[in-house]
C-alpha cells in the first residue's frame, strides 16, 4: 500500500502525518505508545509459542513455515521495539522489558497459552493470525508515518500466517494424506477452533473503549474494537462454514465484552 503524506481519517483528517515523537500531542503519544507496546508483546509471545514446533510439524513444509512464522513475528517485534525507543526513557524501558517477558507474563491471555498439539498450532494460525491481520490492517496508512511505512510488510506477513492456518485447517478436514501425516482430522481441528475462537474475539478488546475511540480519532486505527471484531467474525465464520467446521457459540468461553 502506498503511504500517503496526509492523515486519511479521524479528527486530524487532511493534516500532514506525524513524523517524530516531538510533534505528538500528549494524549496521542500515550495512545500510540501503549498500542505499539501491546503489538510487540503479542509478537514476541508468538515467537515463544511457535518455537517448540519448528522441528515437530508433520511435513517439511510445516516445519519450514513454523520457522518462517517465528522469524516474521520476531522481525515485527524488533520493529516495534525500535519505535518504542524513539519515545525517550519510558519507551526505552518498555522495549527492554519486552526482552525479558516470558510466557505467562504477556498482556493478552491468548499469548500466554502454549500449543499442546499440531492441530493446536493450526487452530491458532487459522483463528489468531487472522486477528493479527485485522489489527495491523486497521493501522495501514495510519497518522504516524514511520509506523505506516512499516505496516505494508507486517500486514503481508500476517496474511501469510493466517492463510497457512486456513489451508492446513482445510487439509485436516478433507485431505486423507495430510490427516495421516498429522495423525489428526476434523474432530481435532474442530476442538482447536473451539479453543481459539473465544480468545480471538476477546483479543479485539471491550466493545465500549475510550482507548479504542481515541486511536480512531487520532487516525492511528481506522476502525474501533467492535467494528474490527464484527469484520473478523464475518470473515472467520465464512471460512469455517466453507470447510465444513462448526461456528462456536459467540459468547462461549469469552471473558472480554
Amino acid at each position: 500500500m502506498r503511504v500517503s503524506r496526509n492523515v486519511e481519517w479521524g479528527e486530524m483528517l487532511g493534516m500532514q502525518k506525524i513524523e517524530t515523537v516531538e510533534q505528538m500531542p500528549d494524549e496521542y503519544r500515550d495512545v500510540l505508545l501503549k498500542l505499539i507496546y501491546a503489538l510487540a508483546s503479542t509478537e514476541f509471545a508468538s515467537v515463544e509459542q511457535h518455537q517448540p514446533w519448528i522441528n515437530r510439524g508433520p511435513t517439511p513444509e510445516d516445519r519450514y513455515i513454523q520457522a518462517q512464522i517465528a522469524a516474521d513475528e520476531a522481525h515485527q517485534g524488533f520493529i516495534d521495539c525500535r519505535m518504542l525507543r524513539n519515545f525517550g526513557p519510558d519507551g526505552a524501558e518498555m522495549a527492554e522489558k519486552l526482552m525479558t517477558v516470558k510466557m505467562g507474563e504477556h498482556l493478552l491471555e491468548a499469548f500466554n497459552v502454549p500449543f499442546d498439539s499440531w492441530t493446536d498450532v493450526v487452530g491458532f494460525c487459522f483463528c489468531m493470525d487472522l486477528v493479527a491481520w485485522y489489527h495491523l490492517h486497521a493501522m495501514e496508512n495510519c497518522s504516524y508515518a514511520p509506523l505506516a511505512r512499516e505496516m505494508t510488510s507486517m500486514v503481508h506477513e500476517e496474511r501469510f500466517h493466517a492463510s497457512f492456518g486456513a489451508r492446513r485447517a482445510r487439509d485436516l478436514t478433507g485431505d486423507a494424506d495430510y490427516q495421516a501425516s498429522a495423525g489428526a482430522g476434523s474432530f481435532d481441528i474442530q476442538c482447536a477452533v473451539n479453543k481459539w475462537y473465544p480468545h480471538a474475539l476477546d483479543t479485539f478488546g471491550k466493545k465500549e473503549s475510550k482507548f479504542s475511540d481515541l486511536a480512531v480519532a487520532y487516525g492511528i486505527r481506522r476502525w474501533g474494537n467492535e467494528d474490527l471484531r464484527q469484520m473478523y467474525k464475518e470473515d472467520i465464520d465464512g471460512k469455517l462454514t466453507e470447510i465444513g467446521l462448526e461456528i462456536p457459540p459467540e459468547d462461549r468461553g469469552r471473558k472480554v465484552f
